[in-house]
């Protein structure tokens, strides 16, 4: 075991690992990238109400959609509110760099650890999203003007809501981090069939 993790990994591999980290750049780049985007249809917002999620805030309509949240009572929306501005940021640049140095070093457990820590990270994130999402459609205030049942939004793709038409969708940072992801298991996949191949040809030169 100790002899896998000190063998220096195949030069693709390296390369991988190398675009792994580039693509996470442009994402540490936080203001430049949303990674996720909330639309909102209705008859008197024809143009579409957005509230769009970046790894440090929210931007959008939040004036008008605060607006709306209180006659129908739920939370005001507030980037402040959310603890996860304060660290997804720095969380990201240290899978990069981890991802950079993996690739740099030559540093097969150095990159497994990161895309597992990076996993692990993204679960974390998703179910928060989810919280948030419950939490504002469900802890309404019973003394609002309209009445509305309780209700989540969708956390990805569609939801009618009152007379609301809601989507909710990936931006271009989550898609990017998502290939930085799937460039996890891709490697170890060629790294797997690559060292079975080198065993059956050693085993081949032994037989012979």
């Amino acid at each position: 075991m100790n002899r896998f993790w000190s063998e220096p990994l195949d030069p693709l591999h390296r390369r991988l690992i190398f675009i792994a980290a580039l693509v996470l750049i442009p994402v540490m780049l936080y203001p430049a990238l949303p990674v996720w985007k909330m639309t909102m249809h209705a008859p008197q917002y024809p143009e579409g109400l957005n509230l769009v999620i970046y790894p440090n805030t929210i931007r959008g309509d939040i004036d008008k959609v605060n607006t709306l949240n209180h006659y129908v009572g739920m939370h005001k929306i507030e980037a402040a509110d959310f603890k996860e501005f304060t660290y997804l940021p720095f969380s990201l640049t240290l899978f990069g760099i981890m991802a950079l140095m993996a690739a740099l070093a030559n540093r097969r457990d150095v990159a497994l650890i990161g895309w597992l820590a990076f996993t692990l990270f993204a679960a974390i994130m998703f179910k928060d999203f989810a919280d948030w999402l419950y939490h504002y459609g469900h802890d309404l205030d019973p003394r609002a003007a309209i009445k509305l049942p309780a209700f989540t939004p969708p956390l990805i793709g569609f939801r009618r809501m009152a007379n609301f038409k809601v989507w909710s969708l990936p931006g271009a940072g989550s898609i990017l981090l998502g290939v930085a992801w799937l460039l996890g298991p891709a490697i170890a996949l060629l790294d797997f069939r690559a060292r079975r191949a080198a065993r059956r040809r050693t085993a081949a030169r032994e037989a012979a």
